[in-house]
């Protein structure tokens, strides 16, 4: 994690902006007064926040960890997917 004053990122905001876009690695800025705060790249944020979500739901991540327990699907023809659809 990059670590900077609130008086470097203020004066170098473009630059820190495009080092953590592009490093996708987030940068806290430390400011004497009111406490420290984090940069991140929004998609990094995005996938933390839903990460969150789904850690949230009851038994959503036993169910994750056991979705590789689900035997692959049999290949249909065209043919067959209609009839399959028609009824």
């Amino acid at each position: 994690m990059l670590v900077l004053s609130y008086s470097r990122a203020r004066s170098d905001l473009k630059r820190l902006c495009d080092t953590v876009r592009k490093s996708r690695v987030p940068a806290r800025i430390h400011r004497r007064r009111g406490g420290d705060v984090v940069v991140v790249a929004v998609e990094d944020w995005e996938a933390m926040t839903e990460t969150e979500y789904v850690r949230s739901i009851p038994g959503a991540v036993r169910r994750i960890e056991r979705a590789g327990d689900f035997k692959p699907l049999k290949t249909i023809d065209r043919k067959t997917l209609e009839r399959l659809i028609r009824t």
